[in-house]
């Protein structure tokens, strides 16, 4: 609920790098939970997580809907299904793979490090700066 009242003030203009930054808020509550930090410590992780996810579904989807011709929306919202879709199962399986190598705290410290990484990856790319807030173009 946070992060859609936050959606309704804050209009970005950037909205693949606001997507991109907010969705790391994730590993937030990976690093409380593997450095062992106190419960209360790890709900707020929790919540500006939750914030920083609505925040980069809300972004993500109106740079959908602003950069896709309408003609072509069901169909690339289709692949960007698929392609969400199937990390899901291959995160699972690289997650109980180093489980079984790794202790718990470990394994958490590592997924937060991936998302962090992830995500200077993403925002070194330069077209994630081009897609803006900018009406949609004729056609």
């Amino acid at each position: 609920m946070a992060g859609a009242l936050v959606c309704l003030w804050w209009k970005p203009y950037r909205l693949l790098v606001v997507a991109v930054s907010t969705a790391s808020l994730l590993f937030l509550p990976l690093t409380a939970m593997g450095l062992g930090l106190p419960l209360p410590v790890v709900l707020v992780a929790a919540l500006l997580a939750g914030i920083g996810l609505d925040v980069a579904i809300v972004a993500w989807t109106t740079a959908f809907q602003l950069h896709i011709p309408e003609h072509e929306l069901g169909r690339a919202g289709s692949f960007n299904s698929v392609g969400e879709r199937l990390a899901i199962p291959l995160g699972y399986l690289l997650a109980a793979l180093a489980a079984g190598t790794w202790s718990d705290r470990d394994v958490l410290l590592v997924c937060a490090g991936v998302i962090v990484a992830t995500t200077v990856v993403n925002l070194c790319v330069r077209d994630v700066y081009r897609v803006n807030r900018a009406a949609r173009q004729p056609g």
